[in-house]
C-alpha cells in the first residue's frame, strides 16, 4: 500500500494537511503476454482510479463542476478563477504539496488489466501546485512527478525513471461572477537517467498541448455546470548518452526497449452540481462578502455528477507493461467514466459526510469496467490559533475517505481548517 502525505494552505486559513493512501500494484503478473522486442510502441499515460484529495475522493471524482482550489485545476481549467465561499480577499492564493511512498499489498489490480501487477520498487510520487487570484483573474500551475528505480546497467550505474505531468492555466470570471473560463497548457514527460550525477540523462520524451474549460455559476440558482476539453499529448523519444540504437532504430537502456513515444489521450469532461437546502453554492462579490459568509446557513445537500471521456491511443501499452517489458495493448478504444457524488451536513457545523460511485473503464482488451464505491466524512474538532499564527476563531477538523472496488482499495485521512 502506498501512502500519500499532502499539505495545502490558503491565504484565508491554513487548510488541510491530508494523508491519502492508495493501493499500488503487487507481485508478478502479465506472465502470459509476449515480451517486447522493439521500440515500435508508445506508452498510454492513462489513470483509471481516482487519486485525489480527501473531498474529491469522497465525491467519487465528480469534482469538475465544483472545481475549487488547486485540486480543481486537474479537472477544469477555469478553476483558478473560481472563488470558494470563504475567499473574501481581492488577492488570494492556494498552495498544495503531496508525497507518496510505496509498500506492497497482495491481490491488487491497480490499472484494471484483469490481473495482479508487480510491485513498483523505490517509487516516489510528488504533487505540488499553487494558484493566485487577483479580483476576477486567476493563474495557477500543477505538477505531478513520479520517480522509479529501474535497476543497474552493465556498468553498475543505478537507472532512474521520472514520469511527470504539468499544467499551467489562466482563467477569468465573467458576467458578474456567473461564468468562469480558462485556458492552459498541459505537458507530459518521461526521462530516464542514472545516478552518475550531472549530464547523466539517457533518454527523454516530452510533449505538450492545450486545454480549456468553463464553469457556469448562476447567482440566482444553487447549481454549477462545467465543460472542459484537453487535447491529446504526443511526446517522441530523444535518446542520449549510453542509450544504444540498433540498425532498426530500436533504443535500449539496461536491457529495456524504450518506447518511440508517450501518449496522453484527449479528454472531454462535463459535469453538473446542484445544492438543495438553504446554503447557496456561490455568493456575489462585494465589500460585505466576509460578513455574508459568516451569516450563511449550514443546511445543504450537494449532488454532483460528471462524465469523463478519454480518447484512444494507437499502438500503445500500459505503464506497467513497459516496466515489465511485456506487450499488453492499452487504449485501443475511447472509454467513458461516469461519476456521481453527494455531500450533506447532518450535524450542523459539526459533521459532513460524503458518498459516491464511479465506473472505472479498462484500457485493455477483453477486460470490463469496474464499479467503485467511495465514502468520506469530516468532523469539526476545536478552535485553535496555532500559537497566534491564525485567527483565534480558526476551527480545526479531521477528515477521511475510502475508495473500494474489485481488487482495489484506497483510503485517506487528513486534518485541516473547518469552513
Amino acid at each position: 500500500m502506498s501512502r500519500t502525505i499532502m499539505l495545502s494552505t490558503r491565504s484565508s486559513s491554513i487548510a488541510p494537511i491530508a494523508v491519502v493512501a492508495v493501493l499500488a500494484t503487487s507481485p508478478v503478473a502479465l506472465a502470459d503476454n509476449p515480451p517486447l522486442t522493439s521500440s515500435n510502441y508508445a506508452i498510454d499515460v492513462f489513470q483509471g482510479p481516482v487519486l485525489a484529495p480527501v473531498r474529491m475522493t469522497g465525491l467519487a471524482g465528480a469534482y469538475a463542476p465544483i472545481a475549487e482550489g488547486v485540486e480543481g485545476m486537474g479537472v477544469n481549467t477555469a478553476a483558478p478563477a473560481l472563488r470558494s465561499l470563504y475567499s473574501t480577499k481581492h488577492v488570494d492564493y492556494d498552495l498544495s504539496l503531496g508525497f507518496t511512498f510505496p509498500s506492497s499489498v497482495g491481490n491488487t489490480d491497480f490499472d484494471n488489466n484483469g490481473s495482479v501487477g508487480f510491485t513498483y520498487k523505490d517509487f516516489v510520487f510528488t504533487q505540488l501546485g499553487g494558484l493566485v487570484q487577483w479580483g476576477p483573474w486567476g493563474v495557477g500551475g500543477l505538477a505531478s512527478l513520479q520517480a522509479y528505480t529501474l535497476g543497474q546497467d552493465a556498468n553498475g550505474q543505478m537507472l532512474l525513471l521520472h514520469a511527470s505531468r504539468f499544467q499551467l492555466q489562466v482563467a477569468r470570471s465573467l458576467l458578474d461572477g456567473e461564468l468562469a473560463v480558462g485556458v492552459g497548457l498541459r505537458a507530459v514527460s518521461l526521462v530516464i537517467d542514472s545516478d552518475a550525477g550531472i549530464d547523466s540523462e539517457l533518454a527523454t520524451m516530452i510533449g505538450a498541448s492545450a486545454e480549456a474549460g468553463a464553469v457556469w455559476t448562476p447567482l440566482a440558482l444553487p447549481l454549477r455546470a462545467a465543460l472542459s476539453f484537453r487535447a491529446p499529448v504526443h511526446g517522441r523519444l530523444d535518446p542520449s548518452g549510453p542509450a544504444t540504437t540498433d540498425d532498426a532504430g530500436n533504443v535500449r537502456v539496461a536491457n529495456l526497449y524504450l518506447p518511440s513515444s508517450i501518449r496522453l489521450p484527449w479528454e472531454i469532461e462535463a459535469g453538473l452540481a446542484y445544492q438543495f437546502g438553504s446554503r447557496p453554492l456561490q455568493l456575489p462579490w462585494g465589500p460585505d462578502r466576509a460578513e455574508q459568509f459568516k451569516a450563511l446557513p449550514r443546511t445543504k445537500l450537494l449532488l454532483t455528477g460528471s462524465v469523463l471521456i478519454s480518447g484512444a491511443a494507437s499502438n500503445a501499452i500500459g505503464f506497467e507493461s513497459f516496466m515489465s517489458q511485456q506487450i499488453e495493448h492499452s487504449g485501443r478504444h475511447v472509454v467513458v467514466s461516469p461519476r456521481v457524488g453527494a455531500e450533506i451536513e447532518p450535524i450542523e457545523n459539526r459533521l459532513q459526510v460524503r458518498a459516491g460511485s464511479y465506473l472505472e473503464p479498462s484500457r485493455f482488451e477483453h477486460i470490463g469496467p469496474r464499479v467503485h464505491g467511495t465514502a468520506g466524512a469530516e468532523v469539526r474538532l476545536f478552535r485553535w490559533s496555532v500559537f497566534g499564527l491564525t485567527s483565534p476563531e480558526t476551527s480545526w477538523r479531521i477528515s477521511g475517505c475510502i475508495d473500494v472496488s474489485h481488487l482495489y482499495f484506497g483510503w485517506g485521512v487528513g486534518v485541516g481548517t473547518w469552513h
